[in-house]
């Protein structure tokens, strides 16, 4: 591709002294012919020289282009000015960009551009418009106006170049506009490419579609057939079946078309406490009108029964709601001595699986290697697990459980419990003795550490929470001494 910057025009819509520059753009009558700029080969970038809006007016009688409305902004014209070309029957790529502007580059690059056909500037049809080529919010980008354009041999149009206003203050400074003629693409070789959403659709709550779509730019081919073409991402509630227009199905929503793949600003914020299931899918599009020419052109707005659509291939985007931790209990069957007759029960709620009702959605890791909710027919020995969710916007948990037939106990502790076992820092213990004696009960570590020491006198039965609250998860020994005889259980803290 051959690159020719050509800086042309001098600075225009500002004043010198008492002088106005001369084709000052200010309003359509004077508008700035750069006609010129169409006439170099396909690839050939062509920059007109800088212009400044700073001291530019909106005129009573200009018209707003639909597409300069943003958030819920009543479109406005602030500070436009005018250009006019005529065509030649190419088709051409058009941006303002900051040439060498310097520090007066304009507010955010900020621009929006509307094009209009006709003989005079009271005779103005609309015939293309954008408020901004790059998505929003993309630290990569400012927020200057751009777009494809197919112009017909002959025929004149005026093109305004306006700053976006935001909280009552409008973008000025200066800008150059760029022109770049495009090779035409038919119909026929059109192309809707490939694209993917991380975390296999799940978009968490807080988290923005705009950090986790990666796509092939290169993928995708739009064709150059007039007067609409582009592309635009479509969510809908269901699949789209095949050979449907997606402008016809009911409650459809998408991306304004655009000249080119564009990532997508959408942050889940969604009130719903379930999550809520979309298909996203690009659509590619040539050849359209506009069915409301003051609209956006939307999918829906858009008539495509004389050009071409491709559609794409879809993917589930799941908005997800501020899920409930994971919780789970491990219950384990002791197995005997030499024998894989032991078992560990799982009960687990929360996460997405509760969120949708479907536990069958939880996804179990054990370190045996096992991958299934319950454990069966193991020997003796200490399990774990790890309990994830599917959508992996809620934290995985970890459970141990001892498969452990315990000793005998000595003949003077007739019943000895703990429970809940496994347990989230209060435990209860429960001793029932043969005959009175005065207990030594000691809560050890894995290490066999002294962690508490408690004595008491001559008692026949004890009940008493022992308190773990302070320790970090994992097993823990209660040693029980009765009457110089000797009891132990272990005890599982999680959280």
């Amino acid at each position: 591709m051959s690159i020719a910057a050509l800086c042309l025009s001098p600075l225009s819509g500002i004043s010198k002294g008492n002088e106005s520059w001369v084709n000052d753009p200010n309003n359509c009558e004077s508008a700035v012919d750069i006609t010129t700029f169409f006439a170099a080969g396909t690839g050939v970038v062509q920059t007109t020289g800088l212009y400044d809006n700073t001291a530019a007016t909106a005129s009573p009688g200009d018209p707003v282009p639909a597409c300069f409305a943003e958030a819920v902004n009543e479109p406005v014209v602030n500070n436009n000015l005018w250009f006019r070309f005529t065509g030649n029957g190419g088709m051409f790529h058009i941006e303002t960009v900051p040439c060498n502007s310097g520090v007066q580059y304009i507010t955010g690059g900020d621009t929006q551009i509307g094009i209009y056909q006709g003989t005079d500037c009271n005779n103005l049809l609309p015939v293309a418009c954008n408020e901004d080529l790059y998505p929003d919010n993309d630290p990569n980008t400012d927020f200057r106006a751009g777009l494809n354009f197919q112009t017909e041999p002959g025929q004149t149009y005026y093109m305004m170049v306006d700053g976006y206003s935001s909280g009552g203050m409008a973008a000025m400074g200066r800008f150059c506009i760029q022109i770049t003629r495009i090779a035409p693409v038919s119909c026929e070789q059109a192309a809707a490419g490939t694209f993917e959403i991380a975390n296999n659709g799940f978009l968490c709550k807080g988290q923005n579609l705009l950090n986790a779509l990666s796509f092939d730019a290169s993928s995708f081919v739009i064709p150059s057939a007039e007067p609409l073409a582009g592309m635009s991402w479509v969510l809908t509630t269901q699949p789209i079946p095949a050979g449907t227009w997606p402008g016809s199905i009911l409650g459809v929503t998408s991306t304004a078309l655009s000249p080119g793949v564009i990532p997508v600003n959408l942050l889940n914020n969604s009130t719903s406490s379930v999550p809520i299931v979309f298909y996203f899918t690009p659509v590619v599009v040539g050849g359209a009108t506009l069915i409301n020419p003051d609209a956006e052109p939307k999918v829906h707005n858009l008539d495509v029964s004389a050009g071409c659509y491709v559609v794409g291939a879809s993917q589930v985007l799941t908005l997800v709601p501020v899920l409930e931790p994971i919780q789970g209990l491990a219950t384990a069957n002791p197995a005997s001595e030499g024998q894989n007759n032991g078992s560990v029960i799982l009960a687990v709620n929360g996460g997405y699986p509760s969120a949708v009702g479907n536990p069958a959605l939880y996804q179990f890791l054990w370190n045996t290697g096992a991958t299934t909710q319950n454990l069966n027919y193991v020997g003796q020995g200490t399990y774990t697990v790890t309990i994830s969710d599917p959508s992996g916007c809620a934290d995985s948990i970890t459970l141990t459980a001892d498969v452990t037939v315990p000793a005998k106990d000595p003949e003077t502790i007739i019943q000895m419990y703990l429970s809940p076992n496994p347990g989230t820092g209060i435990v209860l213990l429960n001793l029932l003795l043969s005959d009175s004696a005065e207990l030594e009960i000691d809560v050890l570590n894995p290490l066999g550490q002294v962690l508490q020491h408690t004595t008491t006198g001559k008692v026949d039965k004890w009940d008493q929470l022992i308190d773990l609250r302070s320790g970090s998860d994992g097993m823990y020994f209660i040693r029980v001494e009765a009457g110089g005889q000797m009891a132990m259980r272990k005890v599982v803290l999680q959280r």
